[in-house]
Protein backbone atom coordinates (compact mmCIF):
# COMPACT_ATOMS: atom_id res chain seq x y z
CA UNK A 1 0.00 0.00 0.00
CA UNK A 2 3.33 2.41 0.32
CA UNK A 3 3.75 2.03 -3.61
CA UNK A 4 3.46 4.31 -6.09
CA UNK A 5 2.67 1.75 -8.57
CA UNK A 6 -0.66 0.70 -6.38
CA UNK A 7 -1.84 4.05 -6.15
CA UNK A 8 -1.39 5.38 -9.55
CA UNK A 9 -3.34 2.05 -10.67
CA UNK A 10 -6.04 3.37 -8.49
CA UNK A 11 -5.88 6.55 -9.61
CA UNK A 12 -6.63 5.48 -13.24
CA UNK A 13 -9.00 3.08 -12.20
CA UNK A 14 -11.09 6.11 -10.51
CA UNK A 15 -10.10 8.31 -13.49
CA UNK A 16 -11.97 4.97 -15.89
CA UNK A 17 -14.73 4.77 -13.65
CA UNK A 18 -15.61 8.53 -13.57
CA UNK A 19 -15.37 8.38 -17.60
CA UNK A 20 -17.58 5.06 -17.48
CA UNK A 21 -20.51 6.53 -15.40
CA UNK A 22 -20.92 9.67 -18.45
CA UNK A 23 -19.44 12.47 -16.04
CA UNK A 24 -16.50 12.88 -18.28
CA UNK A 25 -18.77 12.88 -21.38
CA UNK A 26 -16.02 14.29 -24.03
CA UNK A 27 -13.33 12.45 -21.89
CA UNK A 28 -11.46 15.36 -21.02
CA UNK A 29 -10.11 14.38 -18.08
CA UNK A 30 -9.36 10.99 -19.49
CA UNK A 31 -6.47 12.17 -21.48
CA UNK A 32 -5.99 15.37 -19.60
CA UNK A 33 -4.35 12.90 -16.50
CA UNK A 34 -3.04 10.03 -18.57
CA UNK A 35 0.60 11.30 -20.14
CA UNK A 36 0.33 8.29 -22.12
CA UNK A 37 -2.86 8.56 -23.50
CA UNK A 38 -2.28 11.84 -24.55
CA UNK A 39 1.00 10.78 -26.50
CA UNK A 40 -1.15 8.11 -28.07
CA UNK A 41 -4.20 10.66 -29.67
CA UNK A 42 -0.91 13.03 -31.06
CA UNK A 43 0.30 9.94 -33.30
CA UNK A 44 -3.72 9.49 -34.05
CA UNK A 45 -3.35 5.74 -31.87
CA UNK A 46 -6.45 6.12 -30.15
CA UNK A 47 -8.68 6.43 -33.25
CA UNK A 48 -7.09 2.89 -34.50
CA UNK A 49 -7.80 1.37 -30.98
CA UNK A 50 -11.53 -0.64 -31.13
CA UNK A 51 -13.44 -0.20 -27.96
CA UNK A 52 -13.45 2.32 -24.96
CA UNK A 53 -12.23 -0.64 -22.82
CA UNK A 54 -9.15 -0.99 -23.92
CA UNK A 55 -8.22 2.61 -24.26
CA UNK A 56 -9.18 1.79 -20.13
CA UNK A 57 -6.64 -0.84 -19.93
CA UNK A 58 -4.23 0.76 -21.10
CA UNK A 59 -5.11 3.74 -18.88
CA UNK A 60 -4.70 1.63 -15.93
CA UNK A 61 -1.55 -0.53 -16.98
CA UNK A 62 0.27 2.89 -17.97
CA UNK A 63 -0.25 3.92 -14.66
CA UNK A 64 0.97 1.21 -13.36
CA UNK A 65 3.89 1.15 -15.46
CA UNK A 66 4.76 4.67 -14.41
CA UNK A 67 4.34 4.05 -10.86
CA UNK A 68 6.61 0.75 -11.04
CA UNK A 69 9.13 2.92 -12.67
CA UNK A 70 8.96 5.79 -9.59
CA UNK A 71 9.08 2.38 -7.19
CA UNK A 72 12.41 1.62 -9.27
CA UNK A 73 13.86 4.95 -8.68
CA UNK A 74 13.27 5.32 -5.34
CA UNK A 75 14.57 1.55 -4.57
CA UNK A 76 17.55 2.61 -5.72
CA UNK A 77 18.15 5.67 -4.00
CA UNK A 78 17.48 3.96 -0.79
CA UNK A 79 20.24 1.39 -1.72
CA UNK A 80 22.94 4.00 -1.69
Amino acid sequence: MKKFSFWLSIFGLLVCLLNATGKDDKNLLLFFTSPHLMFMEEYNLVRQIDGILTIYIINIVGWFIIGLVIDLIIAAFKRR
